[in-house]
């Protein structure tokens, strides 16, 4: 998406005219000093562009009108806003990670065969959850102690966001993320309870506010991650007026180095048998609204698919 697209849309959702934007944008910060009618017309129609630093105090200030992070993307479904999305700026934002995002060579993946699924959609869902389970287990070293039943019922939850992509129709990635009720979440990061503690009243539903867990990740290469990652974006776009923050947990320092990139911080730290477990979490507006993330969301214009 264009940012000037996005500007225009803001500034005649509010019936604002470019004069009393330009007033209200310098009155929200300094970093607006000097700025006219002319350039910010120039912005919206993307003949030029602010810099990220104003892109985001651009965001941060209709952030103030609406209380929405996004609030510009109106009623969007999230296939709408992946559309939008750029991919080169998700594969950038990830980094590389061999535990979570195989090698597979890029040319055995004709991208257009690969399709993006609900695990809840699955013609058969024992089927469809036997390779994303064992990759569960393998990414966590099991030590959530987590069943096939379990995952299983938390996966079919509709409150839940569980995707797998298939190529051919063969398991080529996943992101599985729980939505939970904010204490349960906060208890978790803490290490004050176990995920095999969770009980079906402890996650929290869409017409309530919660918190985002992501549980597990895996893409056979860059370009099924980068699919991965828009949908997961797309969801806390569209969902965005009920979800708190975000967080995680985890043993792998490749998952921790992933979690850093989209701008989750160090929160917490126990140790198990398998290892020291590291918690991470975040306030959804600063997953949303940072450097990298205005890159990906902005960029289109200089990123082919």
């Amino acid at each position: 998406m264009l940012f000037g697209i996005y500007l225009k849309t803001c500034r005649e959702n509010y019936n604002f005219t470019q004069e009393e934007l330009v007033q209200k944008l310098y009155a929200f910060d300094d970093l607006f000093e000097g700025l006219d009618i002319g350039t910010l017309s120039r912005w919206e129609r993307s003949t030029t562009k602010p810099n990220v630093d104003k892109q985001i105090q651009i965001l941060k200030f209709f952030q103030t009108q609406s209380g929405l992070i996004l609030s510009c993307f109106g009623e969007d479904e999230p296939q709408a806003i992946e559309e939008k999305l750029c991919k080169i700026g998700v594969k950038n934002l990830l980094g590389t990670s061999k535990e979570h995002i195989l090698n597979a060579p890029t040319s055995f993946f004709n991208i257009k065969y690969a399709s993006i699924t609900h695990i809840h959609q699955a013609k058969d869902i024992d089927k469809a959850l036997a390779m994303p389970y064992s990759t569960i287990l393998s990414l966590t070293n099991n030590v959530y102690n987590l069943s096939l039943q379990t995952i299983k019922e938390w996966s079919l939850n509709p409150n839940n966001f569980f995707i797998y992509a298939q190529y051919h129709e063969e398991f080529a990635g996943m992101f599985f993320s729980l939505r939970l009720k904010p204490e349960v979440f906060h208890n978790l990061l803490n290490f004050k309870t176990e995920f095999n503690d969770i009980r079906a009243d402890d996650f929290a539903s869409f017409d309530e506010m919660g918190c985002d867990m992501p549980l597990a990740f895996f893409a056979h290469n860059d370009k099924i991650s980068s699919l991965l990652i828009i949908s997961n974006f797309a969801h806390l776009i569209a969902n965005q007026k009920n979800i708190k923050e975000v967080g995680s947990i985890t043993l792998l320092d490749g998952a921790k180095k992933l979690l850093q990139n989209i701008n989750l911080k160090h929160y917490n730290t126990t140790t198990s048998k398998q290892g020291n477990l590291d918690s991470y979490m975040e306030k959804l507006s600063k997953v949303l609204v940072n450097e990298s993330i205005v890159k990906m969301l902005f960029q289109k214009e200089k990123c082919p698919d």
